[in-house]
């Protein structure tokens, strides 16, 4: 559920007030902080991630809709409110993305910030700064924010795949074996620019002009260092089964191999967005009309470099579920001699997604059976386009072969994932690229057709747009409140990607055959005798009637009654549904399109109380079932290609599927012993859900059965201190090709904190902790003793202070 926390006096205070209304709607559908113009200093208080100290989570997101179900996008707020007919059915509204409120005639403001940020494992400290401007001019009122946000960090991970072992005699039923044992350190370097604007102009009394934009220029150097060891192809003797009588938790391997792999990704992404528009607010109704623009572009250099170890012998024991010991009997690891070069890939992509969208929105006041009665309508149209180029060189080896050491800065291991593994030595970034320039004609081989067909896998374009009506009325009464709605929206889609195949299946009669692609500036033709490709296009257009409803009764004026009913969308990421292959080798995964996907149905009702059982207390809480039609799953399944296994992943929709619950939000105020102000926000969400496979039921994917979120607010005149902290038990992540298969993300733990001083109304400082237990990211597959993801991202801290003139 989707909730957030609403006044007593609905009819009047959430809905007369249209000013009001279209901010709290904006919250609605992205949660975050507003920072008001004042003439006293203050520092942001929000103790979230920013784009330069995002989770790896997140990082990997950064182009993705958010799913509306999982547990991590729930808020801290007092649950049953309702997505009605006013909304986007996604959750989709460009006006979340403008954060400035309206002008205030106070004369002229300055302020600026600066800031140092640090990450516990890089050990690094780093400084930004923002600035924040606001003049007044009669009628007209302009603000200009400017931040610059540094983050240095390093993120320590181990991660595994576990293989089916169909001849294993140590059981009668399938049984795992440890596949793809891989201890990793990532080096991230971030540069953030955010420019906000906002100019009002208020024409008379009832009409306001508005334009908003903003301004984003990120960029970030990404390096890793990556030893993995390889039994796919491998062969077992003296295995041991575990007590769970299905994952084998010692054995020997032979003949298998150590890929060292290391890369170098370079990101800039240029972000503009721009919002014009007016409202007319009147006391008998309102008419707001808006516009907006967006464009996004990410470009990317990626440099991966493969090495690989051969006729490797290993032990390997899961003492430590978290951090199995591997030995490698037969050869030194931290000896980079021994590891020959195998390829090289120099990758190229930009990505650029153009937004338009329009909004209009009408209400008026009438009279219906001697009570107001407010009558809404409105219309939405938005576009989104993304189209991605791609370029990638693939350089195998010459028969002039080369080792590691030739290329290693130095033979100093590192200490990663708390101590626990002795990283080797990695491939220095500038003397690759250096060797690489050097050595081109004589060591470097370009592999036309792999460059080919990775070019080509990499291009694609997707256009999704969206059109709405909706009509909504709501009505205060005496001890009643209603609202009912409905929306109707239609989607239409268009795709175009690459599908390749071998020659003689004809792959050019579904679309229009690829005859050449630039690579490093040149045109290549395709004449290649092992594969035809093609760029197939593909589309799809569906409608939805969204109907939504509200009831109220305030039974006495401590204890209200409520129950809710509306539906929600959740659409295909823009890439799952073209048509497309992409086979990475340098990291061998296989991701797939899918354009038979579905949008996902969500239908919502809910049914609770609200008890004010004090002026400074309130307890909240309710019983939910949200029905899920064509729910979206990850599909990760494998792929043996010559000797490499391939992780397959493919987004697919399961069939029909639940979430139910409970769920209870406490406010609570009061006062202490030279504190002001104390304030205490406590929610927890119960969920039992179940979705239904084709072969198989499962929970919910991404749904954790139990979520707890914690604030405390502990406030003097001249001092602030805040502690947030979630946790959530462990939830299906990815949904393998049976349950032994299946992803499973662990407990999730988090918690941040932050300190504000005012030293004067001019001078303040913060000081806030993010991610202060460094709880690890972890999941495994099927049984908790097979761990596929351990990762540390490491603490943040960030020290602030802020002047106001």
């Amino acid at each position: 559920m989707i909730a957030v926390s609403q006044p007593k006096n609905w009819a009047k205070s959430r809905y007369t007030n249209k000013k009001s209304f279209s901010i709290w709607s904006c919250s609605l559908l992205l949660v975050f902080n507003y920072s008001y113009v004042s003439a006293q200093a203050t520092v942001n208080t929000n103790t979230s991630q920013d784009s330069t100290n995002q989770s790896s989570r997140e990082r990997d997101r950064v182009l993705l809709k958010r799913s509306p179900i999982a547990s991590e996008y729930q808020t801290l707020s007092a649950p049953g409110d309702v997505l009605g007919a006013p909304f986007d059915a996604e959750g989709v509204d460009f006006r979340s993305q403008f954060r400035l409120s309206k002008g205030k005639p106070n004369g002229p403001m300055v302020r600026a910030e600066a800031n140092l940020n640090y990450q516990s494992i890089a050990k690094e400290a780093v400084a930004g700064g923002s600035i924040k401007l606001a003049k007044s001019l009669g009628k007209l009122s302009l603000q200009l924010q400017a931040q610059k946000s540094n983050s240095e960090r390093l993120v320590d991970l181990y991660a595994s795949r576990w293989l089916l072992d169909t001849n294993s005699d140590l059981s009668t039923g399938d049984v795992l074996t440890l596949g793809y044992p891989r201890y990793t350190q990532d080096g991230i370097q971030t540069q953030s620019i955010n420019t906000r604007w906002r100019a009002d102009y208020q024409v008379n009394e009832a009409l306001l002009v508005s334009y908003e934009g903003l301004n984003t220029n990120y960029d970030d150097i990404a390096t890793r260092n990556r030893f993995e060891v390889q039994f796919g192809a491998a062969d077992l003797s003296d295995t041991v089964l575990s007590h769970d009588g299905s994952t084998i938790s010692e054995a020997a391997v032979s003949d298998a191999r150590i890929r060292r792999y290391f890369h170098r990704l370079d990101t800039a992404r240029d972000v503009n967005r721009h919002k014009l528009g007016f409202t007319l607010d009147k006391d008998n109704g309102s008419l707001e009309v808006n516009t907006y623009f967006s464009r996004w572009v990410n470009d990317k250099l990626w440099l991966p470099w493969n090495f690989i170890d051969s006729d490797v012998s290993a032990t390997y024991t899961l003492n430590d579920k978290y951090l199995p010991t591997v030995n490698v009997t037969n050869s030194d690891i931290y000896d980079t001699s021994n590891a020959v070069y195998s390829n090289y890939r120099v990758a190229k992509s930009v990505t650029t997604d153009t937004d338009y969208a329009f909004l209009v929105n009408w209400d008026k006041q009438f009279t219906f059976a001697e009570h107001d009665l407010w009558l809404e309508a409105g219309a939405s149209w938005r576009n989104k386009e993304r189209a991605v180029d791609n370029d990638r060189a693939v350089y195998g080896s010459t028969t002039n072969s080369f080792y590691l050491d030739e290329l290693v800065a130095n033979n100093t291991s590192t200490r990663i994932i708390d101590n626990g593994f002795s990283l080797p030595a990695g491939l220095g970034v500038s003397n690759g690229a250096a060797y690489f320039d050097n050595n081109l004609d004589e060591q470097f081989e370009l592999n036309l057709s792999q460059s080919f067909l990775e070019t080509i896998q990499d291009i694609y374009s997707s256009e999704e747009t969206v059109s709405s009506v909706y009509v909504n009325a709501y009505q205060q009464r005496q001890n009643w409140f209603w609202r009912a709605g409905v929306r109707f929206e239609k989607t239409e889609t268009a795709t175009r990607g690459a599908v390749y195949a071998s020659p003689d299946t004809d792959i050019a009669s579904q679309g229009d055959a690829i005859t050449s692609v630039m690579i490093n500036g040149e045109l290549v033709e395709e004449t290649f005798d092992s594969f035809d490709a093609a760029f197939v296009e593909g589309g799809n257009d569906y409608q939805h009637w969204l109907p939504s409803l509200e009831l109220r009764y305030a039974a006495n004026s401590q204890l209200t009654l409520k129950t809710a009913y509306f539906q929600q969308l959740m659409r295909p990421q823009y890439f799952d549904t073209v048509s497309y292959r992409r086979a990475n080798v340098a990291t061998l995964s296989i991701t797939e399109g899918n354009p038979n996907l579905e949008a996902t149905t969500i239908e919502n009702l809910y049914a609770g109380i609200e008890y004010q059982y004090s002026n400074s207390g309130q307890l909240v809480a309710g019983v939910y079932y949200n029905s899920v039609s064509d729910f979206f799953y990850d599909s990760n399944t494998t792929e043996l290609i010559g000797e490499d296994l391939y992780e397959v992943a493919r987004v697919e929709n399961g069939k029909d599927g639940f979430i139910r619950g409970i769920q209870a939000f406490w406010l609570q105020q009061f006062s202490l012993a030279m504190i002001s102000k104390a304030e205490v926000k406590l929610g927890y969400t119960y969920s039992d859900s179940e979705a239904e496979l084709s072969d198989r039921t499962i929970a919910m994917p991404e749904r954790a059965e139990h979520r707890v979120a914690f604030n405390l607010l502990l406030a003097q005149d001249d001092w602030q201190y805040r502690s947030q902290f979630s946790w959530q038990s462990e939830a299906v992540d990815d949904v393998g090709a049976s349950a032994m298969q299946d992803t499973i993300r662990e407990k999730v733990l988090i918690w941040n904190q932050a300190v504000t001083w005012h030293y004067s109304e001019q001078v303040a400082a913060r000081v806030s902790l993010n991610n202060i237990l460094d709880y690890p990211e972890r999941s495994y597959q099927g049984q908790p003793n097979r761990v596929i993801n351990n990762l540390y991202s490491g603490s943040t801290a960030r020290f602030s202070v802020a002047v106001t003139f």
